[in-house]
């Protein structure tokens, strides 16, 4: 059944839930997997706009994509990638990173990769997410962009979780997580990888219970919600 359901969103509600939300992607020419987290739904609100970007590296960015990436106006970003990734493919772009607070979180796993890696990368990160949310608790942080190499795995579930933390609906935090084949179809993402997340989270009572155990308070996560969430008017 849980085979079935997974089909039918694919097919069906995934490609809805993407006709509703057009305008997150930020168009660059050396990577297509750069969006705005803001616009998605979450409990008495939205993600605010123009806050929260994610992303693949910025190492290969153009000219051009340097420029687009400046008018968002980056206070901060977050590196998510090893020293061995950085040494191989480069740094952010200068011209982008100069005067932007640049911190690096390096997340690994164990072993595997694919869907085993997912089950480490869950496990195995507590100080990723104790310095993820330190930044994202911070006003002067934003607009703020985290990022892996792809921006598919290692981001996509720190956003899966945020989201989570924020009160979205598993079916948005799934949908946004396959936007990125939907970027770049080259990219490989699916539903089982991600469900790994969600079991973990799931079996340690819940997003804001999983990061309490990882070393998260909940004034920080009240201070994110705080000012990530654009609550409705009544």
């Amino acid at each position: 059944m849980r085979r079935f359901m997974v089909v039918l969103f694919l097919l069906v509600l995934a490609p809805l839930a993407l006709q509703a939300q057009p305008g997150r992607a930020i168009k660059l020419q050396a990577t297509r997997n750069t969006r705005d987290v803001g616009g998605l739904p979450v409990s008495d609100g939205t993600v605010r706009k123009g806050m929260l970007y994610r992303s693949g590296a910025l190492c290969f960015l153009t000219g051009q994509d340097v420029n687009r990436m400046r008018e968002l106006e980056l206070k901060t970003i977050l590196d998510l990638r090893n020293a061995s990734e950085i040494r191989k493919d480069g740094p952010d772009r200068p011209a982008l990173t100069d005067g932007v607070r640049v911190l690096h979180l390096p997340m690994a796993n164990s072993r595997g990769v694919r869907r085993e890696a997912y089950h480490y990368y869950i496990r195995e990160n507590p100080q990723v997410w104790r310095g993820f949310y330190a930044e994202l608790g911070r006003a002067q942080a934003y607009p703020m962009l985290f990022h892996c190499s792809a921006g598919k795995d290692r981001t996509g579930i720190l956003t899966a979780v945020l989201l989570e933390q924020l009160g979205a609906e598993r079916k948005v935090v799934l949908d946004d997580y396959l936007q990125s084949v939907r970027n770049s179809p080259g990219l490989e993402v699916h539903p089982e990888w991600i469900q790994e997340v969600f079991d973990h989270v799931d079996a340690n009572g819940g997003a804001s219970a999983f990061l309490l155990k990882s070393g998260v308070s909940l004034q920080t996560q009240q201070a994110v919600r705080d000012l990530l969430v654009e609550r409705k008017v009544p």
